[in-house]
């Protein structure tokens, strides 16, 4: 199965990111479960197992931070914005019902701070033009330990409307082993913080790393054989199959270098391969080599064959006919062994067979400006070519003379 250079990229960045349901997974126990699993232990322990089954609320913050999860795991999700979505969705659901009472249960107020504050920092973090991760991931991970001590006084203090709770929290802090427990969570938040930035700097510079070995090994095999090489490795053994192939070279070019200054070489053939290489992946070729002035394509059928040899014919025209310059062109197809070849060091996809140098013999006789096809192209295409007969063609280690076509423009 053909995979383009278009479709290649998305598989990439699939294994650097995941799949949808990895993405969702990684940010609910990375993020937004936080909320879920502390609301829900306070609850718990504050009131009882029954009660926190019993009341359709917490369902309701189950469901909410669901949907939050769900949207902060696509790809351009808005970070402040989607960490909103589940304390929203649960504060509108809950508040038809407990009223304006709702404010005032300190669980509820703890939530509604804490998704402010994650929500700040992650979306200034994402989203702003102040690049400071090394100061957002720390600030991020020890808000979440507060979090965890905000949660502590709701479940450990009994609470009363009257009472202020910044007072509430300094008299929290007055206990010893109460302070030595927030100072520890807030050290190990920071140390956690400083991890992750550490850690996202490392995964940056992966995939960064991973793009240009990507590329680099797209641009030598191609994209077929890098997502076969991904996704189905034991297909790189060698196989027979029936494959379609393109040789397009410059006539005379050899000669024409002679008599010409390097720079100018240099610059003809740079646009003749960007003009002609864009015309040759339209049609999803399996590999594409360039090597001197020829252009080498594999393609899986006939068709995209010959649509391709017409369109890249078109464009060598337009970008060499200025320096009296031609391509010849052919187009043959049957069965080649293909796979990858070559040593220990250095190895490269590509197709083997009588199919590959017949090809190149095609290649060889045809004049600049012209495509010639083999007969098992003509066959395989079912007449439908404009064409006219070549006279047979001898070719050295064969019986017969070769039958071959040359397209009509």
């Amino acid at each position: 199965m053909y995979t383009s250079s278009d479709s290649l990229k998305p598989l990439l960045e699939s294994r650097f990111k995941g799949n949808p349901w990895s993405a969702f997974w990684g940010e609910l126990l990375s993020n937004s479960g936080y909320f879920l699993i502390l609301k829900s232990l306070s609850t718990i322990i504050s009131k009882s197992w029954i009660e926190y089954l019993t009341n359709p609320t917490e369902y309701f913050l189950i469901l909410a931070m669901l949907i939050q999860a769900w949207v902060l795991s696509r790809p351009r999700s808005n970070r402040f914005w989607g960490n909103l979505v589940g304390v929203g969705l649960y504060t509108g659901m809950d508040l038809p019902i407990d009223g304006l009472e709702f404010f005032k249960e300190p669980i509820h107020l703890v939530f509604l701070i804490f998704s402010f504050l994650i929500a700040t920092l992650q979306g200034l973090r994402f989203h702003s033009q102040f690049k400071a991760d090394w100061l957002f991931f720390p600030l991020e991970s020890i808000t979440r330990t507060l979090m965890i001590i905000a949660f502590y006084i709701v479940v450990e203090i009994p609470w009363d409307s009257d009472r202020l709770y910044w007072r509430t929290f300094l008299n929290f802090l007055q206990s010893k082993t109460h302070s030595f427990l927030t100072f520890s969570l807030i050290l190990i938040g920071l140390l956690l913080g400083l991890q992750s930035f550490q850690l996202s700097q490392q995964r940056n510079q992966l995939q960064q790393t991973a793009r240009l070995l990507g590329n680099m090994a797209e641009w030598g095999m191609g994209s077929y054989m890098v997502a076969t090489a991904l996704n189905n490795p034991e297909a790189l053994a060698f196989q027979q199959c029936d494959r379609t192939i393109l040789f397009m070279d410059i006539r005379g070019f050899t000669q024409w270098c002679e008599q010409t200054k390097p720079d100018i070489v240099a610059q003809v053939l740079n646009n003749y391969y960007q003009t002609v290489e864009p015309e040759a992946a339209r049609y999803h070729p399996l590999k594409m080599s360039l090597a001197g002035d020829e252009i080498m394509a594999i393609y899986a059928t006939p068709q995209q064959g010959i649509q391709a040899a017409q369109a890249m014919q078109n464009a060598a025209k337009n970008s060499l006919n200025s320096y009296s310059l031609g391509a010849g062109c052919s187009v043959h197809c049957g069965g080649v062994i293909e796979g990858l070849f070559g040593g220990k060091e250095v190895r490269t996809y590509t197709v083997i067979g009588d199919v590959v140098n017949t090809g190149k013999r095609l290649e060889g006789i045809t004049p600049a400006g012209k495509i010639t096809i083999s007969d098992a192209m003509y066959q395989a295409l079912n007449h439908k070519l404009n064409v006219e007969p070549c006279d047979p063609i001898v070719v050295k280690g064969k019986v017969e003379p070769l039958i071959a076509w040359r397209l009509i423009s």
